[in-house]
């Protein structure tokens, strides 16, 4: 019997070390769950269905304490998404009254007007894209500047000329397969589709009528979290991460959120 009791201790403390052991890893995956949603695929920005790309590593690392699950929205939904109750965060929207919380600029896109060079056209200030059936995202009228929203805001006659797709996959295929056409997109957006299609981008023309980038922030529903969001992202800036994850996708533009 006292040998007994004096093995019992050491068991026991075995036994509460072991179901330790299984706990943990259960513990740790009991992470708040947060509803994202997000644009549909536009590689090298969102891909595999919100499972890979620049946007999703950023909001990983910044959010690593909380479990994300993602919605893939046409961007004309991003905006409304948060305010309307159908997520937690919206990524890739601009700031606007509708009592949001908004982040700080966190991710950028470089976007040109591009033609075919066999069309041979002239394009040097928005002004021009008036001469053209224009294929650009949903909503792209009111994020490209005053003149590009005057020019096809849905009041302008010009309307008539502007289409607004919200797969850009199918943007760019409606490009290279339209005649007399002008797209209006990311730099890397438009390389990556245009390849996976079966199209050499050396055929196209790139004008350079936009300023040089476009930033879009996160949209939450809470404060704090929006602000612990924005010190992950400098912090990111600040140690080198977030130009790594730029350079794993192979975007290269000529500014980043953090310059």
């Amino acid at each position: 019997m006292t040998a007994n009791r004096k093995r019992l201790p050491g068991f026991i403390i075995l036994l509460l070390l072991l179901l330790a052991g299984f706990a943990t890893p259960a513990l740790a995956a009991e992470k708040p769950e947060l509803r994202v949603t997000i644009s549909l695929d536009i590689p090298p920005y969102v891909m595999d269905k919100a499972d890979s790309g620049l946007e999703i590593d950023i909001l990983r690392q910044a959010l690593e304490g909380y479990r994300l699950q993602f919605t893939q929205l046409p961007y004309e939904q991003l905006q409304t998404a948060v305010p309307e109750k159908l997520a937690d965060v919206s990524v890739g929207v601009q700031a606007d009254d509708s009592g949001v919380n908004y982040s700080i600029d966190f991710i950028t896109f470089a976007n040109f007007a591009i033609s075919k060079k066999a069309d041979a056209v002239k394009i040097d200030k928005v002004a021009d894209l008036r001469n053209f059936q224009v294929l650009t995202w949903e909503n792209a009228y009111l994020e490209l500047g005053d003149k590009f929203e005057t020019l096809f805001s849905p009041q302008s006659p010009l309307r008539k000329n502007y289409i607004e797709v919200a797969d850009q996959k199918e943007q760019v295929r409606m490009f290279w397969e339209g005649q007399g056409r002008v797209i209006v997109i990311d730099y890397s957006i438009f390389v990556y589709f245009s390849r996976e299609l079966g199209h050499d981008v050396n055929e196209a023309s790139f004008h350079a009528i936009f300023k040089p980038v476009t930033n879009f922030k996160a949209g939450f529903r809470d404060a704090d979290l929006r602000d612990r969001f924005n010190q992950a992202v400098k912090a990111m800036c600040k140690d080198g991460s977030y130009t790594e994850l730029m350079r794993r996708y192979g975007i290269e533009i000529g500014q980043s959120v953090c310059e």
